[in-house]
């Protein structure tokens, strides 16, 4: 793997774990914050990621995608919860 392949998996990864770390941390404090809010800014995200119209470049690209991914991550997971709760 190249130096620049590397640095975008840690971008990715930082991004990622940081978004998804921040957004547990604040449905588990804030009450105000619900899986609406996240569904909004997952919606947000891929306006935002999709409004790239002059080129943003590749660590855009990757701190978008990790973006994205860690609000689906959060969805699916909270969702699968709730859905087992009888």
């Amino acid at each position: 793997m190249s130096g620049w392949d590397e640095l975008l998996n840690r971008k990715y990864e930082d991004v990622y774990t940081s978004t998804y770390d921040g957004l547990i941390e604040r449905l588990e404090r804030d009450a105000g914050f619900t899986l609406d809010d996240v569904r909004g800014f997952l919606v947000d995200a891929y306006v935002y990621y999709g409004n790239d119209w002059i080129g943003r470049g590749c660590i855009f690209d990757t701190r978008q995608s990790a973006t994205i991914a860690a609000y689906e991550a959060v969805l699916a997971e909270l969702a699968g919860e709730r859905a087992s709760v009888p």
